[in-house]
């Protein structure tokens, strides 16, 4: 189903015969402002005056420009999740046409412009395709406590069988890897204190066998952004480990040490840390080292992206119902950014800043 066809098919909250016009146009005139820069329900309206012309080509304004406020009320009753299943639908259509899902990338993030006196910031878990680098799927959370229990949800609702499941350390849990194995994925999590028995008995291990060659699973240096940064992967099978007996799949951990010092550093400075992945993949896996550096993507690809070019940190609206739907037509417009001419040689700032300049081009995206 094209982007635009699943725009026509979602369904209007409003009173029937008070409807000046049509939800599918206000969604739309709403999608191509986030894609040009949009930011609030006032720069919206001065895009579509501005872009009235192109638009009334594409969608029914016999009755006007809509006014801010109407961008606003309609944005403050419709359901976000009918956003989301917008945003799931296109990345699906994404995916049939892209490269294969090796791996999900599963991480929370937390809106601060959001956070009011009398309410946390609204946070949500997303799903993070690395092959095709797109949002998958969203599952909202009230609290940062809360993405617990939501990434179950977020899993069920993904086909995720032959893929590889990454999530940091707040998401190694029990339930959640028994969910994982459930729908045939595999996983890498990482692995800190908060489980104390299984940390303590890794190390133990760790040091038992030693950092050996057979072990050794990467070794490299890299000599970027001003550090000199070598990491070392080693992997270990624990498969009869009996701190592991509960934990559905595991096979093998993970043990990542980074060692780096800054070039300019007239003190030679050098720091080391260890970090640990519990992961059902064996422990000769040669692809272990990806997906642990991979996982940063969604970070790096998705959640800086979201806050230094769409700024999404720095909305301010006060309906949080608005504040999340508004918050998924970013990651659609990212979505559909990114899945149009990959191999451009613009960088992602530059397609969407042409989004913004060329109607040819904002139209295009919409109907790739």
């Amino acid at each position: 189903m094209k982007l635009l066809e699943a725009i026509e098919k979602i369904p209007d909250p409003r009173m029937e015969g008070k409807v000046k016009h049509k939800l599918s146009s206000i969604i739309f005139m709403t999608l191509c402002a986030v894609l040009s820069g949009c930011e609030c329900w006032n720069d919206i309206e001065d895009y579509c005056k501005t872009k009235k012309e192109w638009l009334s080509k594409h969608v029914n304004l016999k009755s006007g420009i809509p006014s801010e406020w109407t961008f606003r009320r309609l944005f403050t009753i419709l359901d976000p999740k009918i956003i989301e299943s917008l945003l799931r639908d296109n990345a699906k259509e994404i995916i049939n046409k892209g490269k294969k899902v090796e791996q999900i990338a599963i991480d929370g993030k937390a809106i601060r412009g959001s956070k009011r006196s009398k309410s946390a910031c609204l946070q949500s878990v997303s799903a993070w395709c690395n092959e095709n680098n797109i949002v998958l799927a969203e599952e909202a959370v009230e609290q940062k406590s809360n993405e617990i229990k939501a990434i179950p949800i977020l899993l069920e609702s993904l086909t995720i069988r032959g893929s590889t499941i990454s999530i940091d350390a707040a998401g190694c849990q029990k339930d959640i890897v028994r969910k994982i194995r459930e729908k045939g994925g595999h996983y890498v999590l990482g692995l800190k204190k908060n489980h104390p028995k299984l940390h303590k008995s890794v190390l133990e291990h760790i040091a038992k066998e030693g950092e050996l060659n057979a072990n050794r699973l990467h070794d490299k240096f890299d000599d970027n952004h001003g550090r000199l940064v070598r990491r070392r992967y080693f992997g270990y099978n624990v498969s009869k480990l009996s701190e592991v007996t509960d934990w559905e799949g595991a096979k093998s951990i993970v043990a990542v040490e980074t060692i780096s010092s800054k070039n300019n550093d007239p003190s030679g400075k050098v720091s080391a840390e260890w970090r640990y992945y519990l992961s059902s993949h064996h422990h000769k896996n040669d692809k272990l080292p990806s997906y642990i550096r991979n996982h940063w993507g969604i970070e790096n690809k998705l959640h800086w992206v979201l806050d230094v070019h769409l700024k999404e940190d720095d909305d301010q609206k006060a309906e949080r119902k608005s504040v999340r739907s508004f918050a998924i037509l970013k990651r659609i417009a990212l979505n559909v950014v990114r899945s149009h001419d990959p191999h451009s040689k613009r960088s992602l700032r530059g397609r969407l800043k042409r989004s913004g300049w060329s109607n040819d081009y904002l139209l295009s995206l919409l109907t790739a």
